[in-house]
Protein backbone atom coordinates (compact mmCIF):
# COMPACT_ATOMS: atom_id res chain seq x y z
CA UNK A 1 0.00 0.00 0.00
CA UNK A 2 0.89 3.33 -0.63
CA UNK A 3 -0.35 7.07 -0.47
CA UNK A 4 -0.52 8.94 -3.73
CA UNK A 5 -2.02 12.77 -5.05
CA UNK A 6 -3.52 13.05 -8.18
CA UNK A 7 -0.80 14.34 -9.85
CA UNK A 8 1.04 11.45 -9.25
CA UNK A 9 -2.65 9.00 -11.67
CA UNK A 10 -2.83 12.37 -13.66
CA UNK A 11 1.08 11.72 -14.77
CA UNK A 12 0.43 7.79 -15.16
CA UNK A 13 -2.55 8.60 -17.81
CA UNK A 14 -0.26 11.58 -19.34
CA UNK A 15 2.73 9.46 -20.03
CA UNK A 16 0.13 7.12 -22.08
CA UNK A 17 -1.61 9.76 -23.86
CA UNK A 18 1.80 11.51 -25.26
CA UNK A 19 2.03 7.84 -27.08
CA UNK A 20 -0.95 8.77 -28.94
CA UNK A 21 -1.42 12.14 -28.92
CA UNK A 22 -0.08 13.02 -32.43
CA UNK A 23 -2.63 10.31 -33.85
CA UNK A 24 -5.01 11.81 -31.74
CA UNK A 25 -4.83 15.53 -32.50
CA UNK A 26 -4.64 15.10 -35.99
CA UNK A 27 -7.74 12.51 -36.27
CA UNK A 28 -10.06 15.25 -34.59
CA UNK A 29 -9.08 17.72 -37.06
CA UNK A 30 -7.42 19.35 -33.76
CA UNK A 31 -6.70 23.14 -34.55
CA UNK A 32 -3.64 23.07 -31.53
CA UNK A 33 -1.79 25.95 -32.62
CA UNK A 34 1.68 24.48 -31.44
CA UNK A 35 2.16 22.73 -34.25
CA UNK A 36 3.45 19.09 -33.15
CA UNK A 37 4.37 19.72 -29.91
CA UNK A 38 4.72 15.72 -28.12
CA UNK A 39 2.94 16.37 -25.38
CA UNK A 40 -0.88 16.59 -24.08
CA UNK A 41 -1.92 19.99 -23.41
CA UNK A 42 -3.76 20.24 -19.76
CA UNK A 43 -6.70 20.67 -21.60
CA UNK A 44 -6.46 17.19 -23.69
CA UNK A 45 -5.33 15.22 -20.40
CA UNK A 46 -8.70 17.04 -18.67
CA UNK A 47 -10.49 15.86 -22.06
CA UNK A 48 -9.31 12.01 -21.59
CA UNK A 49 -10.20 12.14 -17.55
CA UNK A 50 -13.60 13.11 -18.48
CA UNK A 51 -14.43 10.69 -21.31
CA UNK A 52 -13.04 7.95 -20.00
CA UNK A 53 -15.70 5.34 -19.59
CA UNK A 54 -13.88 2.71 -17.58
CA UNK A 55 -13.26 5.32 -14.37
CA UNK A 56 -16.26 6.13 -12.26
CA UNK A 57 -17.34 9.35 -11.22
CA UNK A 58 -15.76 9.84 -7.74
CA UNK A 59 -12.49 8.80 -9.52
CA UNK A 60 -12.28 11.42 -12.36
CA UNK A 61 -13.65 14.15 -9.19
CA UNK A 62 -10.36 12.89 -7.91
CA UNK A 63 -8.38 13.01 -10.27
CA UNK A 64 -9.72 16.66 -11.45
CA UNK A 65 -9.12 17.92 -7.97
CA UNK A 66 -12.98 18.48 -6.79
CA UNK A 67 -12.51 16.19 -3.97
CA UNK A 68 -10.80 17.56 -0.52
CA UNK A 69 -8.76 14.22 -0.54
CA UNK A 70 -4.98 15.51 -1.11
CA UNK A 71 -4.19 11.84 -1.48
CA UNK A 72 -5.27 8.45 -1.19
CA UNK A 73 -4.09 4.91 -0.32
CA UNK A 74 -4.00 2.32 -3.17
CA UNK A 75 -2.39 -1.41 -3.93
CA UNK A 76 -0.42 -2.08 -6.61
CA UNK A 77 -3.24 -4.20 -7.60
CA UNK A 78 -5.25 -1.31 -7.74
CA UNK A 79 -2.71 0.79 -9.45
CA UNK A 80 -2.01 -1.79 -12.36
CA UNK A 81 -5.45 -1.93 -12.86
CA UNK A 82 -5.79 2.22 -13.03
CA UNK A 83 -2.76 1.89 -15.80
CA UNK A 84 -4.62 -0.73 -17.67
CA UNK A 85 -8.08 1.08 -17.85
CA UNK A 86 -6.37 3.92 -19.05
CA UNK A 87 -3.76 2.32 -21.58
CA UNK A 88 -7.44 0.75 -22.85
CA UNK A 89 -8.95 4.12 -23.28
CA UNK A 90 -5.57 5.85 -24.94
CA UNK A 91 -5.25 3.12 -27.03
CA UNK A 92 -8.75 2.78 -28.28
CA UNK A 93 -10.69 3.50 -31.64
CA UNK A 94 -12.58 6.13 -29.70
CA UNK A 95 -10.27 8.04 -28.00
CA UNK A 96 -7.34 7.86 -30.96
CA UNK A 97 -10.08 8.66 -33.74
CA UNK A 98 -12.95 10.44 -31.82
CA UNK A 99 -14.98 12.71 -32.89
CA UNK A 100 -18.13 14.01 -31.85
CA UNK A 101 -20.21 11.29 -33.31
CA UNK A 102 -17.91 8.91 -31.45
CA UNK A 103 -17.98 10.56 -28.72
CA UNK A 104 -21.48 10.77 -27.76
CA UNK A 105 -23.31 10.02 -24.75
CA UNK A 106 -25.34 6.57 -26.18
CA UNK A 107 -21.85 5.41 -27.58
CA UNK A 108 -20.35 5.97 -24.40
CA UNK A 109 -22.47 4.47 -22.62
CA UNK A 110 -22.72 1.43 -25.02
CA UNK A 111 -19.14 0.80 -24.24
CA UNK A 112 -20.51 1.17 -20.32
CA UNK A 113 -22.61 -1.81 -20.51
CA UNK A 114 -19.88 -4.08 -21.02
CA UNK A 115 -17.23 -3.05 -18.11
CA UNK A 116 -16.96 -2.73 -14.75
CA UNK A 117 -15.97 0.88 -13.50
CA UNK A 118 -13.01 1.61 -11.52
CA UNK A 119 -13.24 3.38 -8.01
CA UNK A 120 -11.35 4.67 -5.39
CA UNK A 121 -9.96 2.45 -3.13
CA UNK A 122 -11.84 3.20 -0.31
Amino acid sequence: MKAITNEYLADLILRQINKQILTHRSNKNSSFTHGNLPCATDGELLDFIQTIPYFHENLKDFLVGNLQDATIIISQSWELEFLKKAIMWAESFEWLHGTDYFLTDAHINSIKKNISYLSLPY
